[in-house]
């Protein structure tokens, strides 16, 4: 017992003594800036001139009202089925992809602002709205068709191989890699072996 409490004592101290070393260590360097924020490693921002950001943005906008039509299309064919559902789940996606779609539409009013008034910063923010808005989206369009119960790609139908060693499970039966040896079995734990 008592060298159990010089153990604990022991541990305790070791852990004071550790934790206060780990909360005393100066900050890494490059892991934030002087006013308190915290900036990722290796951080990058795209490098895209207005009008390229311009086009991207409208190229996103049309695949982003593409996956609208296509959720449309499968509330309908839920609707058909008649099963209740698939629909309500099918409108919980639709509901996200229309608020995704104002969101990017804000952006965009908001990217052309940015645009002509040459602020850089908000320029990029608003371009990465867009961008995410437009990956939700996918995501959502996938969801949806999970909904119905479409597979998203059919690849085909799965074969199972099974591949197994050229050598019985028992090595201690026989010499299973040829080498000559002459193995002998294992004795029993009881006298009584079969």
């Amino acid at each position: 017992m008592r060298t159990l409490r010089k153990f604990l004592a022991a541990f305790a101290l070791a852990g004071l003594v550790g934790g206060g070393y780990l909360y005393a260590q100066p900050a890494p360097a490059g892991g934030g800036t002087a006013d308190g924020d915290v900036t990722v490693p290796m951080e990058k921002q795209a490098t895209l001139s207005a009008p390229e950001m311009t086009a991207a943005a409208k190229d996103l906008q049309a695949k982003m009202e593409a996956v609208l039509q296509r959720v449309l299309s499968l509330r309908e064919a839920a609707r058909k089925q008649k099963d209740v559902l698939k629909l309500n789940c099918v409108n919980e996606k639709l509901l996200q992809v229309k608020q995704l779609l104002n969101i990017a539409n804000e952006a965009d009013t908001e990217l052309a602002t940015a645009i002509s008034s040459n602020d850089e910063d908000e320029r990029y923010h608003q371009f990465s709205r867009i961008n995410i808005s437009a990956e939700k989206v996918n995501s959502l369009r996938d969801e949806a068709e999970g909904c119905i119960g479409e597979e998203i790609i059919y690849v085909g139908p799965t074969k199972v191989v099974v591949d197994k060693p050229p050598f019985p499970d028992d090595p201690t039966g026989q010499d299973p890699f040829n080498l000559g040896l002459d193995f002998d079995r294992p004795g029993y734990a009881s006298p009584f072996g079969t």
